[in-house]
């Protein structure tokens, strides 16, 4: 209460007693001094009252005023008034009330979150206008952008997935599955379970849970492929083979210079067969876990070494040389190096055995300085390139698009004279791509061909030498 309402109010609560005394003043009952001063104590007495009174209930207005907008402050100390401090002692109980009560959602909250991050399948949830409101760490680590306050769209733009969330939103269902396929990320599979929660202050969310069924998905596709594909590559040596055997068991059955002839043949059929079905069951392995990058490190230069001296014999008999140059002091890679030796293993294997007699196979490790744009969803801050180059005769451009397909070759009679089963650039392919790295091709026919794997590199302090020069 202010200083000129406070005086008013006290004159006004005076007023009756000096009325009383002016009227016995007048009668000649008591001195006018007596009159004057009797008025002015009770003035004075009723404006202490008052500024006490209006003072404590302004010291409680503030501490309701600071429970309100924080739910803290100090209840005041010594009030007067038994009315302000009974109000002072309800305000702080309401206020303890209120404390307890938020620390006990925030802790519900807490817990809620550490569960919902604990989820091995990610979760998105939503409102009905299609905003995320929240989302566990496997979702984040799926859209890497993911944010709360953003539309739904800015992430996932299948329209199927998207009516399926319309229909559950609508109240045309209560809860719907959708398969998803997330191109961007090695064509991952998910079943998407959307459904509504329960509502909050009639605000209702929606929550969309994700479910991989790559494994499964490859799995079922691995199945259709290899029975096609081994029933297609397998019918000629089976073919060749059968052949020998009925005409050993029939017309030549007793005749040694036959057997002498065929087994040869019928030996190198059956290894054919035996290449083939490890080259298919290893290209089924590596597709199954594609969708999971590796996490470890890997010394490129200790790989190319390892693979050089086992194809050292090979080169040797053909007159040639394999040469490494490299222009980094440490070429980690984020990989594992059984599958990165495979990698280096079927393409410089492929440089001694296509390339020309007496001739070089070049190998040369460096920082890319311009990598290829399909790299670019990778985000990688560096990336590292190993080319292979032969001199052979090279490959017709119009060859080069459908090279890492299975069984595509572009000279068939050539390529199983050299024991090529047309599987060996499909696995460097999908290695690579696990890698989350990627493959170019180049090549002049009468010059020869050169096939550059890209790989991330270890950056600033995650680089750890793991071999000495």
């Amino acid at each position: 209460m202010g200083f000129q309402q406070l005086l008013l109010t006290a004159s006004t609560l005076s007023f009756p007693a000096a009325a009383i005394l002016t009227v016995l003043a007048a009668a000649g009952q008591i001195g006018w001094g007596l009159a004057v001063m009797t008025c002015a104590a009770i003035w004075l007495g009723v404006a202490g009252i008052l500024r006490l009174y209006f003072g404590d209930l302004r010291r409680v207005a503030r501490y309701a005023a600071q429970l309100r907008d924080e739910f803290r402050g100090t209840p005041p100390p010594d009030l007067s008034f038994s009315a302000a401090a009974e109000l002072s002692s309800l305000y702080s109980q309401i206020a303890s009330a209120f404390r307890d009560r938020i620390a006990l959602l925030e802790a519900q909250t807490s817990t809620d979150a550490e569960i919902l991050d604990h989820l091995p399948n990610p979760v998105v949830m939503v409102n009905r206008l299609r905003v995320v409101t929240g989302f566990n760490q496997a979702a984040r680590a799926l859209f890497h952008n993911l944010e709360t306050g953003k539309d739904l769209t800015r992430y996932i733009r299948d329209p199927i997935l998207l009516d399926a969330f319309d229909d559950v939103s609508s109240g045309r269902h209560s809860l719907k599955h959708t398969e998803f396929v997330l191109a961007a990320d090695a064509h991952r599979h998910f079943d998407v379970l959307t459904a509504s929660l329960p509502s909050v202050a009639g605000d209702r969310n929606y929550v969309l849970s994700f479910s991989d069924l790559t494994e499964l998905r490859k799995v079922e596709q691995m199945r259709a492929d290899f029975a096609a594909d081994a029933g297609h590559e397998l019918r000629t040596p089976l073919s060749v083979l059968l052949g020998f055997i009925e005409t050993l068991e029939g017309p030549a059955k007793d005749d040694p210079d036959a057997l002498h002839q065929f087994l040869p043949v019928m030996r190198d059929q059956a290894q054919r067969m035996q290449h083939l079905v490890e080259d298919l069951l290893s290209l089924s392995r590596i597709e199954l876990n594609e969708h999971t990058p590796p996490s470890g490190d890997c010394d490129i230069s200790a790989v190319i070494e390892r693979v050089t001296t086992g194809l050292k014999v090979k080169a040797d008999a053909k007159n040639m040389t394999i040469h490494v140059t490299s222009t980094l002091d440490n070429p980690v890679t984020i990989g594992e190096d059984k599958e990165l030796i495979q990698v280096f293993q079927n393409l410089i294997d492929n440089a001694v055995k296509y390339g020309h007699a007496g001739t070089e196979v070049e190998i040369d490790i460096a920082m890319a300085k311009n990598p290829p744009a399909a790299l670019a969803r990778f985000r990688h801050p560096r990336i590292m390139a190993v080319s292979v180059r032969d001199h052979s005769d090279g490959i017709a451009r119009e060859h080069l698009p459908r090279l890492t397909e299975r069984f595509y070759r572009v000279d068939n009679a050539r390529s199983r004279a050299v024991g090529g089963t047309g599987l060996g650039l499909a696995i460097v392919k999908h290695l690579v791509q696990r890698h989350r790295g990627t493959m170019t091709i180049d090549s002049e026919q009468g010059v020869g061909s050169v096939f550059t794997v890209y790989l991330p590199a270890r950056t600033g302090d995650n680089v750890r030498k793991l071999h000495s020069a």
